[in-house]
């Protein structure tokens, strides 16, 4: 069988018969206007290395035969037969795509297909089996998969811990200071019986992630504390009451 590959800017006409493969010419891709230089001489052939035994599908391996290898890396675009099937000797078994080109991939001889072991869509390398026409199949002993780990059972995540309400306690007479706007209760500063002047932070509220400090609108002592730290509170909700 010959193939033409073209590669960083030559290309170049390969002969792959009986396991062998042999460089016939090499030339520039695209000609320049100047007269085309000599091709240059034919390498020798390189033998490819044959296994006594082409591996072929997960589990099998073929012994005796014909192998029909992959000449080159590349992807398998058409599988035309399958395990079984009758073929001729020229009858497209695979179509390879390498370097852009598709590159049909005949059967050397005339014979009954025993093994298939790539797909369409495949990846292959040079090398890499590709059908078997004759030969003796034999199924490889399964190896068996390990046994998976077990797994620990999820453990369940905390509840997270409500927020503590407002103190329940209706306020009592006196100076009441009051939330300007909806928030939460970052710091508590005063206690009952404290004595605080005007200006004094009695408690810091955060609203609309800043945080305000409600400050004594006189001096005088703390009667009663109707909030504590993590509460939401409302507008014009009782925070501290003062004497």
């Amino acid at each position: 069988m010959k193939y033409k590959v073209t590669l960083n800017g030559r290309t170049y006409e390969v002969e792959v018969e009986a396991g062998k493969a042999m460089l016939l010419n090499e030339y520039a891709a695209v000609a320049p206007a100047a007269a085309p230089a000599a091709a240059a001489p034919a390498a020798a052939p390189v033998a490819a290395p044959a296994p006594a035994a082409a591996p072929a599908a997960a589990g099998v391996t073929v012994s005796g035969g014909e192998s029909v290898v992959a000449p080159m890396p590349g992807n398998i675009l058409k599988v035309n037969v399958s395990a079984g099937q009758s073929v001729k000797k020229g009858d497209v078994l695979v179509v390879l795509e390498a370097m852009k080109m598709e590159n049909e991939i005949m059967a050397p001889c005339d014979g009954v297909v025993s093994a298939v072991p790539v797909a369409k869509g495949a990846t292959v390398n040079t090398g890499d089996l590709l059908v078997a026409i004759g030969g003796t199949v034999t199924a490889a002993a399964p190896v068996a998969a390990p046994a998976p780990a077990p797994v620990a059972a999820p453990v369940a995540a905390p509840a997270p811990a409500a927020a503590p309400a407002p103190v329940a306690a209706a306020p009592v007479a006196g100076e009441a200071v009051k939330a300007p706007m909806p928030g939460n209760i970052l710091k508590v500063n005063v206690a009952a019986g404290q004595s605080v002047n005007a200006g004094e932070v009695l408690v810091v509220l955060e609203a609309m992630k800043m945080e305000n400090e409600i400050m004594a609108p006189k001096a005088g002592t703390v009667a009663q504390v109707l909030v504590q730290k993590g509460a939401t509170v409302n507008t014009d909700d009782v925070l501290v009451v003062l004497n």
